[in-house]
This record gives C-alpha cells, sequence and structure tokens, in this order.
C-alpha cells in the first residue's frame, strides 16, 4: 500500500509538471495572440467610422430618429395600414412605377445621405481635427460616415426585392432592373457631389500654396473658430480613418500646426458645405412651385426624402447659431407659427371647398339657426318634393309600385373601399342585368366608398360600360392619389402657402387637397368635375338614384348633409319629439345655410373630398359662416352611411309602405362584421395607453352595435318588408390591404378575385 501511494504521488506530480508545463507554453504562445487581437480590436474600435457612429448614438439623438422612421417606414412598423411601405419600397411617378421612378426615390436618398454627412460634418466636424490634414477633407469624413447610410442600403434593397416579388408580382429579371436604377441614382448624385467638394474643399497644404486667400464666410452659419470650439468640446480618440475605397489610413497629429491654419481650412469646407445646404433649400421651393404649376410629382418616398434633407439643413444651421439653446429656439418658433397663424391668414393652415364663395359675407352657424333652421311647413314641402323624387324614379325606370327598391350603404377605407365598392357595383348590375342601378333610389355612405360609388352612378348614367372597358374604368379608378398629396404636403404645406390655384375663375389657396381633387379628377376622366346642382336635375327627375354626402362637423360633433336635393326633413326631427323632452338638432343642410355663399356651385369632387377627408392625410375643410366650421370624414359619425339611411327610411315611411313591396339595404363593407375581442397586454406602456387607445380602437364597433339598435326598431316598426344583403371584403390576414390612398398590384388583384 505504502508503495502504491508513492507511485500515485509520483503519477500525480507527473502529471502536474506536465499541466503546468503545457500551461506556460500556451501563454507564451496565446499571450502574443490576446495581445494581437486586443490592439486590432483596440484599432477597430478608435477608427474613425466606429467613433462616428458610437458619436451619433451618443450625441444625434435627432438623427437617430429619422433614421428610425425610415427604417420602420420601409420594415411596415410605420404607416403599413396606411400603405406608407409600399410608397416606399415600390415609388410611383405619374402612376408608372418602373426605373424612372426608381431613379428618382435613388437621387433624393442620395441627397438625404449628403445631408446626413453635411449635418454631421458642421456640428461634429471640430472634434476631429486631423481630417484638415487630408487631402479631400469631406470627402473623408463622407467616407467614414458611412456606416447607418449602408445600412440602410441593404436593409432598403432587401425589403424592396422582397416586396416588389410578393405584392407587386414582378418578375426578378425586372426587379433586378429597378434596383439597379435606384442605386444608379443614389451613386450618381453622391458622386456629382462629391466631385464639387473635391474640387472646392482645400486641404492644409493646398492653404500654404494659396497664401492670403481668406475663407468667404457662409450667409447661414455662424462665423466661430474651431479652435475656440475644441476648448468647449471633448476631442475624440481616432487611431485609423479610411481612405477612398477602404483604404486604410494613420491618423496625423495636428497639434505641432498652428491652430489658425487649422481653422482656415475647416472653415473654407465649412462655407462650400453651406452653399450645397443654401441650393438644396432652394431646390426644394423650386421643386414644389414646379409640382404645381407644370405637374412634376416625384414619387412620394422621394418626397419624404427630401423633407428629412431639408429638416437636416435647417437644423444644422440653427446649432451653428445657437448651439444648446436650439431645440427651445425651435419649439418657441412653432409657438410663435402657431400664435401668428390665428392673427394672419397667409400662416393659417385652412383648407377651403372649391366652388364656394368666401369672399361674401358669412354665414351665422350658432343656436339660433338651429331654432330657425326649418319650419314644419318648409319640411313637409321638402317631404312631398322627396315623394315626387321617389315616384319619378320608379316611372322613369320602368318600376311597378309593388316592386323592391334598394338603399345602397358603402364603408369608408381609402382606395380599398373605392375599389371594392365600384367592382362590387359594377358586378352586381352586370349579373342583374342592369336590374341593380335601376332599383337603386338611395346612396349614402363616407370616404372613399362614396368616390367608388359616384363613379359608379356616373358610369351607368353615361352607358360608358360600351364606351371603355370595365378594366380600364377599374385600372383608372384605383391609380394612386397618395403621391400628389404627399408631395404637396412636403413641398408646399409645411411651409408659407403663397401660392393660389383657381377654380371657375375663383382662386383658393393652393394645398394638397387640391393636388388631391386634380388627379382624383385625372383618374375619374373629369367626369366629377361638375358643381352640386349639376345633379339636382337627374336626381329629381329619377334618371339617377339620390346620394347624400354626409362629412362630420369638428366644431360640435354633427354632420353636414350635402344633397342636391332640399332635406330639411333629415335635419328636423320635430315630429318624432317626446313631449317634455328638447330636440337636440343633429344634422345641418349644407345648402341652407351656405346659401348666399354660392352653394349650389360647391365642385362635386370638393363634396367627395370633404367626406373622404381622413386625418392628417387630408386637411380639415374650413366653410365660411361665424364661427367657421371644419368638416371632416364622415366616419367620425357615420362610417357605413346606415344613419343617413335610417332616417331617410323613416321621414319617408309612409310613402314606401304605399309604394314598395320591399326594401333591400346593399351594404357593401371594406371588412367583416364579425366582431372578436382582442386581449390587451399586460405591459406597463400598454396599460398607460389602454384605456384611450381601446376606446379609439373600438369606435367603429360602438357604431356597429348603435346601428344594429336603430335597424331594429325600423323592423319593428316598418310596414313594408326588410331585406339586408351584406358584401364583405374578404381579406388574407397575413396580407391585409391598406387602408390608402393608394394600391399594391396584389392588393387590386385581391379585390378584383374576392366578389369570387
Amino acid at each position: 500500500l505504502r508503495h502504491r501511494s508513492i507511485i500515485i504521488q509520483l503519477r500525480l506530480a507527473a502529471l502536474y509538471l506536465m499541466c503546468h508545463r503545457l500551461f506556460q507554453q500556451t501563454l507564451f504562445y496565446l499571450f502574443p495572440m490576446i495581445k494581437r487581437i486586443s490592439r486590432i480590436l483596440s484599432n477597430i474600435y478608435y477608427s474613425f467610422p466606429v467613433q462616428l457612429f458610437i458619436l451619433h448614438l451618443k450625441r444625434n439623438q435627432l438623427l437617430l430618429v429619422i433614421w428610425i422612421l425610415l427604417f420602420a417606414m420601409a420594415e411596415g412598423w410605420l404607416g403599413r395600414e396606411f400603405g406608407i411601405q409600399s410608397l416606399m419600397l415600390y415609388p410611383e411617378y405619374h402612376n408608372v412605377s418602373g426605373i424612372l421612378s426608381f431613379f428618382i426615390t435613388g437621387i433624393a436618398v442620395g441627397g438625404f445621405i449628403m445631408g446626413f454627412h453635411l449635418y454631421s460634418y458642421i456640428l461634429h466636424g471640430a472634434r476631429f481635427r486631423f481630417i484638415a490634414t487630408v487631402r479631400k477633407p469631406f470627402v473623408v469624413f463622407a467616407h467614414n460616415n458611412l456606416v447607418l447610410p449602408m445600412l440602410f442600403l441593404i436593409f432598403y434593397s432587401i425589403e424592396s426585392y422582397r416586396h416588389q416579388l410578393s405584392y407587386e408580382l414582378l418578375p426578378g429579371k425586372e426587379i433586378f432592373v429597378n434596383l439597379l436604377s435606384f442605386f444608379t441614382g443614389v451613386f450618381l448624385f453622391i458622386g456629382l457631389s462629391s466631385l464639387y467638394f473635391v474640387s472646392t474643399n482645400i486641404n492644409l497644404f493646398r492653404l500654404r500654396r494659396q497664401k492670403g486667400k481668406q475663407a468667404v464666410q457662409t450667409a447661414i452659419h455662424r462665423r466661430e473658430k474651431w479652435s475656440q470650439m475644441e476648448k468647449c468640446i471633448r476631442p475624440w480618440k481616432v487611431v485609423y480613418y479610411l481612405y477612398p475605397m477602404f483604404r486604410p489610413r494613420i491618423c496625423r497629429k495636428v497639434h505641432h500646426y498652428k491652430p489658425e491654419w487649422i481653422d482656415e481650412i475647416l472653415e473654407q469646407n465649412h462655407v462650400n458645405a453651406s452653399y450645397y445646404e443654401i441650393a438644396a433649400i432652394i431646390s426644394f421651393f423650386v421643386f414644389g412651385w414646379l409640382g404645381s404649376s407644370f405637374g412634376i410629382m416625384i414619387p412620394a418616398a422621394a418626397s419624404v426624402f427630401l423633407f428629412f434633407t431639408i429638416v437636416l439643413m435647417l437644423i444644422s444651421a440653427f446649432f451653428s447659431w445657437f448651439k444648446g439653446w436650439t431645440l427651445t429656439l425651435l419649439v418657441a418658433l412653432l409657438l410663435a407659427a402657431n400664435f401668428l397663424s390665428g392673427k394672419f391668414d397667409f400662416l393659417s393652415a385652412k383648407s377651403q371647398a372649391y366652388g364656394i364663395a368666401y369672399n361674401r359675407e358669412s354665414c351665422e352657424y350658432s343656436g339660433r339657426y338651429f331654432e330657425n333652421q326649418s319650419s314644419r311647413e318648409v319640411v313637409e314641402k321638402d317631404l312631398g318634393s322627396a315623394a315626387g323624387l321617389l315616384s319619378n324614379r320608379i316611372r322613369r325606370q320602368g318600376i311597378a309600385n309593388d316592386s323592391t327598391l334598394i338603399l345602397v350603404n358603402v364603408s369608408g377605407g381609402g382606395l380599398r373601399s373605392t375599389a371594392w365598392v365600384f367592382n362590387t357595383l359594377m358586378m352586381l348590375d352586370s349579373i342583374s342585368g342592369g336590374e341593380l342601378s335601376r332599383h337603386t333610389v338611395l346612396v349614402a355612405g363616407s370616404s372613399g366608398g362614396m368616390i367608388g360609388a359616384a363613379f359608379w352612378r356616373e358610369t351607368v348614367f353615361r352607358k360608358a360600360e360600351n364606351q371603355i372597358p370595365g378594366d380600364s374604368l377599374f385600372n383608372s379608378l384605383t391609380n394612386d392619389l397618395i403621391n400628389p398629396i404627399i408631395f404637396t404636403m412636403v413641398s408646399n404645406d409645411f411651409g408659407f402657402r403663397f401660392r393660389k390655384s383657381k377654380y371657375h375663375g375663383i382662386k383658393y389657396r393652393h394645398d394638397r387637397a387640391f393636388a388631391f381633387e386634380k388627379q382624383l379628377n385625372i383618374n375619374t376622366f373629369g367626369w366629377l368635375d361638375v358643381p352640386l346642382a349639376h345633379y339636382a336635375g337627374f336626381e329629381k327627375n329619377g334618371e339617377v338614384p339620390m346620394m347624400i354626402i354626409t362629412p362630420a362637423i369638428l366644431n360640435d360633433g354633427r354632420r353636414m348633409i350635402i344633397s342636391t336635393q332640399p332635406v330639411s326633413y333629415l335635419t328636423n326631427r320635430e315630429k318624432f319629439r317626446i313631449p317634455g323632452r328638447k330636440n337636440l338638432i343633429e344634422n345641418v343642410e349644407f345648402r341652407k345655410l351656405f346659401a348666399m355663399q354660392q352653394a349650389d356651385s360647391l365642385r362635386f369632387l370638393s363634396a367627395l373630398r370633404m367626406n373622404a377627408t381622413f386625418p392628417y392625410i387630408l386637411p380639415s375643410v374650413t366653410l365660411p359662416s361665424t364661427p367657421e366650421i371644419e368638416v371632416m370624414d364622415a366616419g367620425l359619425r357615420d362610417n357605413f352611411g346606415l344613419e343617413t339611411t335610417y332616417q331617410f327610411l323613416t321621414a319617408m315611411k309612409e310613402w314606401f309602405e304605399k309604394n314598395t313591396r320591399k326594401i333591400v339595404i346593399l351594404q357593401i363593407r371594406d371588412r367583416s362584421q364579425d366582431i372578436e375581442p382582442k386581449p390587451i397586454s399586460p405591459s406597463i406602456f400598454s396599460r398607460i395607453q389602454s384605456p384611450v387607445g381601446n376606446i379609439y380602437g373600438n369606435f367603429g364597433t360602438v357604431q356597429e352595435f348603435l346601428f344594429d339598435q336603430l335597424f331594429d326598431n325600423v323592423n319593428a316598426e316598418e310596414k313594408t318588408a326588410l331585406q339586408w344583403i351584406d358584401f364583405d371584403l374578404a381579406q388574407q390576414e397575413d396580407r391585409p390591404i391598406s387602408m390608402s390612398f393608394h394600391l399594391t398590384g396584389l392588393e387590386k388583384q385581391q379585390i378584383r378575385s374576392a366578389m369570387d
């Protein structure tokens, strides 16, 4: 046992010596390797590109917000349901997506990247004074500031390829050409801009050869020696930088150069950057003027990049002058602009309804008006007029008195509702041999659905199916509407809106609403560019069904009733009043309120636009009353037109009982009526926003419950048989159709095939 113990001890000792020797050899070889790796990692960390990226993360929160917004729009995290992702990844130029639209967007992206470089150079160039010693100071700075732009370009190209393949149904070859055109635009703009800076920027050695030549001072940036700025800021350690073509170079020391030499170099480069900024800002306003005057509407994606470029330029100029006071000053300027906009009309953001005379004395909109807006005699007269209209309709269309009459209700939902409503009505009318259009007596609804219904009514009236193929009608109606809106918003509405546009000899302030109506007029072949009174005779004689447009009034939540016919029976509910209870006036008759402001001359496209004014996308419409009325999307009060139908049925109950065997309510919706409860996340942020967010999110559901109760009452009281027919737009859960004024190729295909 003793011998065994000795042997074990000897073996353990030998094993220890072997491990110790191995450890020593490992350290001998590993330590230099670790030291070498550590030195490489240190050099990478203190390289110019990495330090610039860290600087943006630490100092440029506003800039990071802009980049995050761009990434979010391209990926679909932001605004996917409104079609923003499609606009970013598949830009259109004059309703055509292809080489030219991608090229223009690429130029805009190149401009934004150069603006990003200029912003970074002007604000943070003083932290890296070694760049004064290189041959091409700004070009070198921009070359090392490419981390964020390169990440975005790679991300954008991948997402755009997926989108074009899956949603636009394009072949790979065409996608490759589109992306090649995009990158051509990006690198062409960056290349030409780099040539400007290469030819104008000076370095330390050029400056010494140009003795006596002083730097010209910029007009938009403050004159300040960078050597003084360096005393106020912490210089950033940089060991290596990348020269063009990604060649690494060691940073030179500059402490042995005279500070005034460095100042003069950086000042001169700063001045050249300022000239570039001024040219960019001027081009921004020139584009806006050309867009309204000559119809040059660049893609919406290009407009977004152009807008962010100008934001960077202006902020860099403000920061140059006011440093840490920049944010405070910008907030103060916004507050001042808000205050002055209420005092000076040219600063206000009011949008107008075209055809209305704003230069006449405003009408009164108050409690006194509601008390006197319609007497019982007027209501009885208007009821008789409506009865005559309905009688003319069935007689004109050759319908028997005991036949079925149809009331069409359409939902809002942007261009998807426009396309769905038009396609559904056209198909139903076709398979019924025209019976649908003959038996329809009323059309009501909101937003995009009413645009589709109005175009269908005009198509049937013109018998256009014999002149223009149905596919052409559908394709024209569903052409893009969002590009002119965003372009005008960026180039015109975010500034001082001095420009005016004419409609029938009257000048109105030019804004994105005007651009929207102009494009909608093109998409609808100019058929709807008529005054409101144009349809009065056709509706009264029974040639076309009656249409009631009901935008919501923001001032008090009432509804504005726009119709070519007198409809006081929809605004005066005296006959239904319960004794002892004061009835509230819910509806306001447009033609009666604005009779002195040429209400009958209201552009029909403006009426449709008022009915489809989705918040922020289109501006709310200001009407000439005292106080001024603002109206918006009818969906705020009645997204399906059912309240209008209910009130019309109630008011005309006696006529329907005498002249109709059955009433069909045909409802065309852009989403299913099925209501499924949604889970609420237990997170803190969810709990904070839940009370407001869920109430707003369930706003449409609340309307559904209310309308169910209303029509339960109608069914109980109405002697005429009622039948309800729904046509819901079926959507794929993984590929929902966006609620936007823009549709992708796949979305149009889904809408066309949904009726199957």
